[in-house]
């Protein structure tokens, strides 16, 4: 029965040193593996659990928040190419509110479903254009706007990125509002306003909220600096915690040694 800090070595390359209890990880330790990829934070039950920064061989990090051996909860991502997403996560992928930011400038701040942008959400393009509204499985598919620097804002339907039905032109100097943009729909299709049924007001008024809300966590998103500096404190007092945990241990195997009580090693096993 392994409890306390010891060493496993993997018979294919690759270890883990940190804490154990009743034979598994558990407690703060470091994995590596035999391509290169490591991860460093904790563990629960031999499976990474808590805060830990994780890094494949080629070069995509992780550092987050992990349920069970999966990204899980709030979390920053980097990948190979200077790519950065920031935000929530769900069973290991993209699932929630989160901001982000592309290589070629472009950037996407709103709401995330099974690692897709899915729901409502805002999109900054690398040449200047931004759309604003809804997305299924990572197209822009609902009610939205896209506007630009150059020329008339274009509103309306949208379908597997592609405008199906256009609105009234927007006035760029307006606020852009998805609901205003539902009643232009409505307009450009001929129907009678004065004659909307409760459905359509309810669901005008449900769309509203939810926009309003999605907006509110798109924003949030954007705030990239707050949520850098808290990423960078969590992984200063992981480490910090992981490196106290090896001095008790490298501590306690020391005394151990000196007063020649207990002849231990840390455990050397094939698997």
């Amino acid at each position: 029965m392994l409890h306390g800090s010891g060493v496993y070595y993997y018979s294919r390359g690759g270890m883990y040193e940190g804490e154990w209890n009743d034979s598994k990880f558990d407690g703060h330790g470091v994995e590596t593996w035999a391509d290169g990829s490591k991860y460093k934070g904790q563990f629960k039950e031999g499976l990474s659990h808590g805060f830990g920064v994780y890094q494949d061989h080629a070069g995509v990090l992780y550092a987050g928040e992990w349920v069970n051996g999966q990204s899980h909860g709030y979390g920053m991502q980097t990948y190979e190419d200077g790519s950065c997403f920031v935000g929530q996560y769900k069973c290991g992928l993209k699932h929630g509110s989160g901001h982000f930011q592309f290589r070629n400038g472009g950037a996407h701040a709103g709401e995330y479903f099974a690692g897709k942008m899915h729901g409502f959400g805002v999109y900054r393009f690398s040449n200047g254009q931004r759309y604003e509204g809804a997305w299924r499985k990572g197209n822009r598919k609902g009610l939205g706007v896209c506007s630009s620097a150059y020329g008339e804002p274009q509103s309306g339907l949208w379908d597997d990125d592609f405008l199906e039905i256009s609105s009234f032109a927007v006035n760029h100097t307006q606020v852009l509002d998805v609901v205003q943009v539902y009643m232009d729909v409505i307009k450009s299709l001929n129907y009678n306003i004065l004659n909307i049924s409760m459905s359509t007001i309810l669901t005008t008024q449900l769309l509203l909220f939810h926009s309003q809300a999605a907006r509110t966590a798109a924003e949030k998103a954007y705030n990239i600096p707050r949520v850098d500096d808290m990423v960078n404190r969590a992984v200063a007092a992981t480490e910090n915690a992981a490196n106290a945990a090896a001095v008790a241990g490298s501590m306690a195997v020391q005394a151990e040694e000196r007063d020649r009580r207990v002849d231990y090693d840390f455990p050397m096993q094939m698997v």
